[in-house]
């Protein structure tokens, strides 16, 4: 499948386009620059945002061929660019993140260990110091020309100009303070970044990776996927994660590749087909051999895709940062016009100090980071700071039933045989549900191993994604699965089996069939009481002003029992994994903003299209790759997810407010010549501090009882 994109501009020396892949691929915005760079002759500037997908690059018109750039595009599939792009990255030095590490540490200690000097400065040459000010201060003017390449009048415009005016009127100690306390934002931000990301990546280690590796008997047993080598076959059942890098030798799958090629269908694999590590297979059966695994593999890098995506500046930040950008040309012309009124310089220097970017842009970034960091110790993992926000702004929370806000282990109640023994019915059962994942297949298998009963081998098994299983067991066909499924293979239901039923959902028991061929060999009911937690749960997002919508592929009567229970006015039954993800759709016209709360692989679809998408850390592989958050086993967290969400949105208001006022303060007393450029310097660039330094409480209040008290059951 070649890579879809559309072109967004075609000018001379210039194009832009814009493609999915890119939001999704694992490799890293420096490697892809590189690669054009490298591959294509002529490629002056390329410029990857991998959050909206685009790709800029500016080219010299004499040397570069357009039509073989778009050829190249057209007739390369995304299955190949991903490889060449892995084995560039393998071979790239990290990108200039790694090579800057320490820096901002660097300036700040070359900038205080300069105020030693100005101890001597009697003895010291002015013109040495002014020097060495202006040295110190490189890494502003640099911000400031690349400001000016790209046509753009900011803040760096304003923090280079009045350092060199400070510097050349003989006020070298104004300059070195000015560069010293915008040195110190960056160490700040640069620190807590820093403490975020271990967090993050410890965090990461959720769940320790197991694959099926096929032994020599042809058993398949499971393993760490550390212990699998290069050339090892592991098996890949529904709804698991890929774990290595490889080809199919044995089978065929629907694989979801959308974590790594931003591919919306899933893929049809079949032999001699490669496969990714942090796939998933949805639906059907794969024998891979594996080329690459451990650190080798797509799946080693998702620690760097969080990191990559968490630093995105979220919305709130762009339009205060895009407010406060078109401060700086009225700045710059008030201060031209209190020297051309006044013919005083130090009014005219004070009037540039200030600016209403700096602090936005250190705070914002270091608020969200260290939220994110408070998230991420109270097992809350949030891919991007993007989400934080969303949460925040979430009025509507849709949860799935099973393993959500039931404990996810479903108790078998009832076993009706009609042609066979109760025993032989679970027998066939638990055969059939063996190695699936699903609570209610693991509950099945369980009561049946308790009772010493022996699974059956089954062959050609194919699940249904929402409805049941079919399988051969001893070259009989069987079917196990929900009164749907049974209506979608066209099985007639006795009024026996049908009275049965009944009563059982009444009861508020689940239901499932047990078929040979065409017979209803009996019924099997369950149920699943839900979580101590759930009701209080419920209770306080209702408090917290969020609707709560329980949304079920149970029948009806299961459904309005649990909803009944825990306090849940609207609820959706019978909803297939697509119906779900309609549903979710539905709420959003209506001008909702949606949270889908499920763990299984039916709710990757609803977890899709929900404006967050929410999985606990049991649940399926697929959930909590297509989830947004990921929280702990216990639905408290889930509170504790949107306390923090909201905390961090009220921290980052709180710093804007701040850092409105002061700095109008600062502006105004500047331009009415209350402040000189020391003062100012300290209004502007002290005030950033203390922002960033409000911005670090979640990360240095060690007390978090008021976490800990929000959900007491």
């Amino acid at each position: 499948m070649a890579i879809p994109y559309t072109i967004n501009s075609f000018l001379s020396g210039r194009l832009q386009i814009k493609s999915e892949f890119l939001k999704y691929i694992h490799v890293s915005e420096f490697t892809i620059e590189n690669y054009l760079k490298n591959h294509f002759k002529g490629v002056k500037k390329v410029k990857v945002s991998k959050k909206t997908g685009r790709l800029t690059l500016e080219y010299d018109k004499e040397s570069f061929n357009p039509i073989g750039f778009f050829e190249f595009l057209n007739n390369i599939s995304s299955e190949t660019i991903l490889e060449i792009l892995s084995n560039a990255e393998n071979g790239f030095i990290k990108p200039a993140k790694q090579e800057e590490e320490g820096n901002a540490k660097k300036w700040f200690l070359l900038n205080s260990s300069a105020f030693g000097l100005f101890l001597f400065r009697a003895s010291i040459p002015a013109n040495i110091l002014t020097g060495i000010t202006l040295a110190l201060a490189i890494p502003v003017f640099k911000k400031a020309l690349n400001s000016i390449r790209e046509r753009k009048i900011d803040v760096h415009l304003l923090d280079s100009s009045a350092i060199a005016l400070s510097a050349f009127q003989g006020n070298p100690l104004s300059s070195l303070l000015m560069t010293w306390l915008l040195s110190l934002g960056d160490l700040i931000e640069e620190k807590t970044q820093g403490t975020a990301h271990k967090a993050i990546e410890e965090l990461l280690n959720y769940k320790n990776e197991e694959a099926w590796l096929v032994i020599d008997d042809g058993q398949a047993v499971r393993v760490p996927v550390e212990k699998i080598k290069k050339g090892d076959k592991i098996v890949v059942y529904t709804g698991e994660k890929i774990t290595v890098d490889g080809i199919v030798e044995e089978g065929e799958a629907l694989v979801n590749q959308a974590s790594l090629t931003g591919e919306s269908n899933p893929v049809l694999k079949k032999k001699e087909d490669k496969v990714y590590a942090g796939t998933f297979v949805e639906d059907g059966k794969l024998y891979i051999i594996a080329e690459k695994v451990g650190d080798e593999t797509a799946l080693a890098k998702i620690v760097h895709i969080i990191e990559e995506s968490a630093s995105q500046p979220i919305e709130t930040q762009k339009k205060a940062e895009e407010v406060a950008n078109k401060a700086v040309i009225p700045t710059l012309i008030a201060a031209g016009t209190v020297y051309g009124l006044t013919g005083n310089i130090n009014r005219a220097t004070s009037t540039l100090i200030i600016d209403y970017h700096t602090g936005i842009h250190v705070s914002i970034p270091v608020s969200v980071m260290s939220h994110m960091t408070l998230a991420a110790k109270r097992g809350i993992l949030f891919k991007s700071g993007r989400h934080l926000e969303i949460l925040h702004k979430v009025d509507t929370v849709v949860f799935d039933k099973t393993g959500t806000l039931t404990i996810g282990h479903p108790e078998i109640t009832e076993i009706i045989a009609y042609k066979v023994s109760e025993i032989e019915l679970l027998q066939i059962a638990a055969s059939l549900e063996q190695r699936l994942t699903h609570p209610v297949a693991k509950s099945i298998v369980n009561h049946a191993l308790e009772k010493g009963i022996e699974l059956l081998p089954r062959e050609d098994s194919k699940y249904h994604m929402g409805l049941g299983i079919e399988a051969k067991i001893n070259g009989e066909k069987y079917y196990i699965g929900s009164t749907r499924f049974m209506e979608h293979i066209g099985i007639k239901t006795p009024q026996k089996a049908v009275e049965d039923r009944e009563r059982m959902h009444e009861d508020g028991e689940s239901v499932l069939y047990v078929v040979k061929g065409k017979t209803i060999l009996g019924l099997i009911g369950f149920s699943d009481p839900p979580r101590p937690e759930s009701k209080k749960v419920v209770e306080i997002l209702h408090k917290m002003g969020r609707e709560v919508i329980l949304c079920t592929g149970d029948n009806i009567g299961a459904a309005a029992l649990i909803a009944k229970k825990l306090g849940i006015k609207r609820f959706y039954a019978r909803a297939f994994p697509d119906e779900k993800a309609k549903i979710i759709k539905e709420l959003k016209k209506e001008g909702r903003t949606v949270a889908f709360l499920g763990d299984g692989v039916n709710d990757s679809p609803a977890l899709s299209v929900a404006d967050v998408g929410i999985s606990i850390r049991s649940g399926a592989d697929i959930a909590i790759e297509v989830a947004d958050v990921v929280i702990n086993n216990n639905l408290c967290n889930l509170i504790e997810a949107f306390k923090i969400a909201d905390l961090s949105l009220e921290n980052i208001e709180q710093n804007i407010k701040i850092n409105t006022t002061a700095n109008t303060i600062g502006l105004l007393g500047a331009m009415f010549g209350i402040f000189n450029p020391v003062t100012a310097t300290i209004i502007n660039n002290g005030t950033t501090v203390l922002l960033g330094l409000n911005a670090l409480k979640p990360i240095w209040k060690k007390d978090t009882k008021y976490l800990d008290e929000i959900c007491k059951i």
